[in-house]
């Protein structure tokens, strides 16, 4: 490992050679109107006979050259809103694409884009787009050109077809921008039009392929005087009828109290000035977005789901921590810890009910209110903060004495976020930090058991630019973390998967039983070639095994040292069979605090465009045999083998109404262990607003050490007194994800979501682990062991020894056969702006009927004639502007 940081550190310092020059900004300028444009597509005001911006360049697919049609684009302000309107001339009108699509499904169309950096800090900014058929999408930039479409403004677009091309009028009003307030202000701005037939995309800025940045090199857009908006309050109330209808409860008797519930709401927005934004919002509900695909988990770590929930995804990205300045950044066993995972948030309750009955234990945390502020105090320093509280939550039981008692499960609990980052010297420099917090407050012995009471994490992050051409960047990044509870509490943190502290064998920070805090640090530096041909990407970076952030968090590891170097070649400019292609190969490298070598390996990537807009990319990695400390799940560390994979991922033409992305991936072992995992992605468009996406696959794997259960037993002296049981997983999984997108009109959809699964397993040839750090295995069965079957209580009677000391012990029959379908219907109606009236349908069943066993056409049967879970939600939000 000290050989790898090495390397990594003399190509640091091999890779810094200083550029110079920077190209002047073009400037745009905004004409004052005196009374507000009619936003409908006919360009017949005066504004229109000023002369237009028109000094568009291709980007693509011919880098540099005029655009093939002409535009004409003009800006505009009045007292409340700015525009942006467009004449767009197309020699051949009737093969616009004018499909529309719901809000931010963004797809390949003849589109206008308006980027805009209010702030002219060349980081962050805004985007909207509109398409020939009116179709909208608009989200926030951030890191100098990165996009996240989570932010919905409240403005209006609307186009027109014409016999020359088509046109487009954009109203945004001032009070949905944060910038800041001056009599003369100078804005950022970008402007880019696509030409779906031609694959033609001609920015009014085009920055070249080799190079990087985007928000930086915006255009000036200048003449925005006088400009006073007005006090923003928004109040968006809203009022939520569910009805639920749900398997197996018909005779649970709290079923009927919460059949049919009533809840109202309300979400608010006040600024603060012209630059801050506080949202809050009181008794959320969120019932209106797409539920979590079914997955089947056979790790000891939790799965990760994308927040989908509008409150927490608006404005995420400020939110983000260690990654600001670089444009690439790679993992390899050590990706940029996520310290704020807003899904803890109102998450499912994490305790039980210890009181025997029946129980009525609710699936998720209330969240009593939760507020944000985010926006810039100036051009160079961001701000954003959450506070939310969780309601004390109970589970009811109804005991065997017909009493009905509540069970704390959940304590009283905040969460808090502070994100802040300050630039320098024109953004060549910044420094952030942040800070989160979760206090849980409960009288309860077994809450205060199960969890700890307090947790923060403290953090600094920066980076700086090498060169002044911004064509080498430094990223560095440090955090503490502290936890705290009574002991029992913090032994489950001590114990959790990605730390093991109890690990027998483990010799650097063991298990303390006696602890009531844990601290730990965690700190990484990037070197990243921003742009050219030539790229570098390089890391060196510790987490110590204390570091815990999983409160508010998502934790995938501790207890690591990891170093990483990645180069390659990017050939941007088309041959003869190619557009553009790339290679990259790298190394890598993961140790512990104990000294063991955990991971380490060689990577390459192909990647390459042909001309007819088709294109493929090959992953390959090979890793050598390492020390594996997670395998026995607590138990001392084994000899893992040598592995390797291939994967591959291809395209078809975005511009084509059926699209195709095949993937492919392999994986094998020294174990002889694989797994296959292949599948196609479709896309088809029959009609203009009409998308159908239909994405099967099927996964295979063939494992030799799945983990089984740990039994201890004083004999078995080997493995510090327990056995650690695995077997041989055969496992296939069949699933698919179908979307049908229906847009009856820019603001009514239709969207439907549909995922089967049909996963089974069959366990086989029972074996434990015959010493510490080796790949030996005693198998069940021979050198005098035995193993046999009880059919009727479906569990596995092992002795281990025969007649020797060892204690027999019974498994259970780990096969399955997990088949689950799960449905999401949403009409989506934007009544008036801002106003949005929702019809939502989910619906899910499971069935686990023939456990080991797979067969398509009676699993299908089975798992249809389930008993489902069905509800219904109408929402309606509506939109007050004060």
């Amino acid at each position: 490992m000290r050989r790898l940081f090495l390397i990594i550190v003399s190509l640091f310092l091999m890779t810094l050679p200083l550029l110079a020059g920077n190209n002047p900004n073009k400037k745009i300028t905004a004409y004052k109107i005196n009374k507000p444009l009619s936003v409908d597509g006919v360009l017949d005001e005066n504004l229109y006979q000023k002369p237009p911006i028109k000094d568009f360049i291709q980007k693509e697919p011919v880098e540099g050259l005029p655009p093939s049609e002409k535009t004409l684009m003009w800006v505009a302000y009045d007292e409340a809103n700015i525009y942006f309107c467009g004449k767009f001339y197309d020699s051949a009108p009737d093969s616009i694409d004018r499909s529309l699509m719901r809000r931010d499904n963004i797809t390949a169309s003849d589109w206008l884009w308006v980027y805009l950096d209010p702030y002219n800090d060349d980081r962050t900014g805004y985007f909207f787009a509109v398409n020939a058929g009116g179709s909208i999408c608009d989200g926030t930039l951030y890191n100098d050109g990165w996009m996240d479409d989570s932010w919905d403004g409240i403005w209006e677009g609307d186009t027109k077809i014409t016999p020359e091309g088509w046109n487009v009028e954009i109203k945004v009003p001032f009070s949905q921008l944060r910038f800041n307030e001056e009599e003369e202000m100078v804005w950022g701005i970008n402007l880019n039009r696509d030409i779906k037939r031609k694959h033609e995309m001609s920015f009014y800025i085009m920055v070249p392929n080799e190079e990087s940045g985007f928000v930086s090199r915006f255009a000036d857009l200048d003449g925005l005087n006088g400009i006073k908006p007005k006090q923003r309050i928004e109040l968006l109330p809203y009022v939520v009828q569910r009805a639920q209808y749900l398997r197996d409860r018909e005779n649970d008797p709290f079923y009927k109290s919460n059949q049919y519930r009533t809840s109202l709401g309300a979400d608010l927005k006040l600024s603060i000035g012209s630059a801050l934004n506080l949202d809050a919002t009181i008794n959320p509900d969120f019932g209106q977005v797409e539920v979590d695909p079914a997955i089947v988990n056979l790790s000891a770590f939790e799965n990760y789901y994308n927040e989908k929930r509008p409150f927490f995804i608006e404005g995420d990205n400020i939110f983000r921590f260690g990654i600001g300045g670089i444009n690439d950044n790679f993992g390899f066993n050590f990706g940029n810890p996520t310290y704020y995972y807003s899904r803890r948030i109102g998450r499912s309750p994490q305790g039980f009910p210890t009181t025997s009955g029946e129980i009525n234990r609710p699936n998720e945390t209330r969240i009593l209110g939760a507020a944000k502020l985010t926006g810039k105090l100036d051009e160079s320093w961001t701000i954003g903060a959450v506070s939310a509280i969780t309601e004390r939550t109970f589970a009811e039981v109804l005991t065997p004495s017909g009493n009905v008692v509540e069970d704390e499960v959940e304590p009283l609990s905040h969460y808090g976020v502070l994100r802040t980052q300050k630039e320098f010297n024109d953004g060549n420099q910044a420094l952030g930090l942040i800070f989160t917090s979760v206090n849980r407050k409960s009288n309860n012995s077994y809450i205060n058991n199960l969890l700890v009471d307090q947790a923060y994490t403290f953090g600094l992050d920066g980076w700086t630019f090498l060169d002044e051409k911004r064509v080498y960047a430094l990223n560095a990044s440090i955090v503490g973390s502290h936890v705290s509870g009574n002991e029992l509490a913090m032994l489950r943190i001590q114990q959790q998967p990605y730390r093991y502290f109890q690990r027998p064998d483990k010799s650097f920070m063991k298990l303390d039983s006696n602890i009531t805090s844990l601290q730990g640090i965690f700190s990484r530096v990037m070197l990243n070639k921003q742009q050219g041909s030539f790229f570098v990407n390089a890391s060196l970076g510790t987490a110590s095994p204390g570091f815990e952030h999983n409160e508010l968090g998502f934790q995938r590891y501790a207890d690591r040292i990891n170093g990483h170097i990645v180069t390659g070649y990017r050939w941007y400019q088309p041959d003869d069979i190619f557009r553009r292609k790339n290679l990259y190969v790298g190394i890598n490298g993961t140790s512990n605090y104990d000294g063991d070598m955990i991971a380490h390996g060689l990577y390459s990537s192909i990647g390459f465009q042909f001309v007819n807009f088709w294109g493929v990319t090959i992953n390959s990695s090979y890793n050598f045999e390492s020390v594996n400390t997670t395998l026995t799940r607590g138990g001392p560390k084994v000899k893992y083998p040598y592995n390797y994979s291939v994967s591959l991922r291809g395209y078809t033409d975005s511009s084509k109404e059926l699209k195709f992305n095949p993937f492919g991936t392999y994986w094998h072992n020294g174990f002889g262990d694989y797994d296959y995992e292949c599948g196609l992605e479709i896309e088809w468009r029959p009609q203009s607003n009409i998308t159908l996406s239909l994405a099967p696959a099927y996964y295979y794997t063939m494992s030799n050490y799945q983990w089984v259960d740990a039994i201890t037993d004083v004999s078995a002296a080997k493995t510090f007194g327990k056995r650690y049981i695995f077997a041989a997983l055969d496992q296939q999984t069949y699933s698919a994800e179908v979307r049908v997108n229906w847009s009856f009109t820019p603001k009514l959809s239709l969207q439907v979501y549909l995922q089967p699964l049909f996963s089974t397993g069959e366990y086989s040839t029972f074996k434990e682990l015959a010493e510490p750090n080796s790949k030996e295995y005693n198998v069940y069965g021979t050198d005098g062991s035995s193993i046999t079957y009880d059919e009727t209580n479906d569990l596995y009677h092992i002795d281990p020894d025969g007649n020797g000391p060892a204690t027999p012990f019974d498994i259970y029959n780990q096969n399955f056969n997990y088949k689950s379908l799960r449905a999401n219907l949403v009409l989506r109606w934007e009544v008036l702006p801002g106003s949005v009236f929702y019809a939502v349908w989910t619906h899910d069943k499971v069935n686990f009927m023939n456990p080991g066993d797979m067969s398509l056409g009676r699993d299908f049967k089975e798992l249809w004639n389930s008993p489902a879970n069905n509800i219904f939600l109408l929402k309606f939000a509506y939109w007050l502007d004060m």
